[in-house]
């Protein structure tokens, strides 16, 4: 534990340790493996519990351990709800009953964000530390405005500006404004894929945070849409120059391959032979494809993090804050891939902790813990057939 010092009050500050450990999680996780196989995937509600029941029993605060009482029963029961609404869902398919179709997508996109939120609800009734659980409850017509509504409407006017660009092109009849104005539409189309991605990133975490609670004391937060939008936009800025190498690399090696193509004729060994350079630079060009897009999003879940956080508190003068690095997160990435390539996936468990020992480590509390007036609520978790339902949705993480 550590200490900072605003005006005269010293504020203890401490992080989240993780005192798991590659081994002990492999066992965990070999063990959730075999049985899943065994079982044709039945056991895998309970291979999702025993996972996150391993990292929430390892983290540590304050001396304090996290707990997790969730079971793999009461997902299972909520998959298999699932399970018959989708087989419903085929018999209306197979059967051509478009109205029946219809009704049960249109329920679908109405409550799916209500199942999600009392997933969460789930989740966080289940967390436990101090003896204390946590508590969540968002508006129903708040969770689908910010998980459908939104996103949708934002979209949609992209798509239509696109639209009105290209179809402006078209009628141009010019190859010039044809290639300039689907590119002004097309850039059209990324800022607002980016203001969406900014917008729900803002509305959920504000959705999550404003509407938590750890025993009877709230969270809060303020998260601002032009921050996150700032966020985003320069991820995929940072994409662009990949795609312009990518471009410069595969445009002529297509122009050569019709070349190649047209000169071997019907002869396709003499095709192949001359096709050898180009498959490698296509294989190149998808690599520095691939590595773009890591780039892009380790930049934006860093820079996300570390603001998300630096704007959460808790009742009590609690405050916290992030300090993960690109660099750092980017080194950790890169080598936990190559080791799990390496060794076929069986060093996922030690690359699993590794990352979330970094990510804990970093993850900071500021103020007196041990003066926080700790009050259980009287809070259960409702098994309505509705909640029991929700609960096969309770893998959607609350970290992050």
């Amino acid at each position: 534990m550590t200490s900072e010092t605003h005006g005269s009050v010293t504020a203890p500050v401490r992080h989240f340790l993780f005192q798991g450990s590659g081994k002990g999680y492999f066992a965990v996780w070999l063990v959730n493996i075999l049985l899943t196989l065994i079982t044709a995937g039945l056991y895998l509600p309970w291979a999702l519990v025993r996972a996150r029941r391993y990292f929430y029993e390892n983290t540590e605060l304050g001396g304090a351990r996290f707990s997790y009482h969730a079971t793999g029963r009461s997902i299972f029961v909520g998959w298999l709800c699932l399970l018959v609404l989708y087989v419903i869902f085929l018999i209306n398919v197979v059967h051509q009953n478009v109205g029946l179709q219809l009704c049960m997508i249109g329920l679908f996109l109405i409550f799916f964000p209500w199942l999600i939120t009392q997933g969460l609800r789930y989740q966080l009734l289940m967390t436990e530390i101090n003896g204390v659980r946590f508590n969540f409850y968002a508006s129903p017509l708040r969770a689908w405005w910010v998980m459908m509504g939104c996103p949708l409407l934002i979209i949609i006017a992209s798509v239509v500006i696109f639209s009105l660009f290209v179809s402006s092109a078209v009628s141009s009849g010019s190859y010039g404004a044809i290639f300039t104005m689907i590119g002004i539409g097309t850039l059209v189309l990324m800022l607002g894929i980016a203001i969406m991605q900014g917008v729900y990133t803002a509305q959920w975490f504000g959705m999550l945070v404003n509407n938590l609670q750890y025993g009877k004391l709230k969270f809060s937060g303020e998260f601002s849409a032009k921050k996150c939008i700032t966020i985003i936009v320069l991820s995929m800025l940072l994409f662009v120059p990949f795609i312009a190498v990518v471009l410069y690399i595969i445009i002529p090696a297509f122009f050569m391959m019709t070349q190649y193509a047209y000169a071997a004729g019907d002869d396709p060994e003499q095709l192949a032979l001359l096709m050898g350079p180009f498959y490698g630079k296509l294989l190149f060009s998808y690599l520095l494809y691939i590595a773009g897009a890591v780039v892009c999003y380790i930049f934006a879940f860093v820079k996300l993090r570390n603001y998300l956080y630096s704007q959460l508190s808790l009742e009590g003068d609690i405050r916290f804050s992030s300090t993960v690095t690109i660099g750092r997160v980017f080194l950790i990435s890169v080598t936990n891939l190559l080791v799990c390539c390496v060794t076929l996936f069986l060093a996922w468990p030690w690359a699993k902790v590794r990352f979330t020992r970094y990510l804990l480590e970093n993850t900071h509390v500021h103020g007196d813990l041990e003066a926080l007036p700790l009050e259980k609520h009287d809070v259960q978790p409702a098994k309505d057939p509705a909640n029991l339902l929700a609960r096969g949705l309770s893998f959607y993480p609350v970290v992050f």
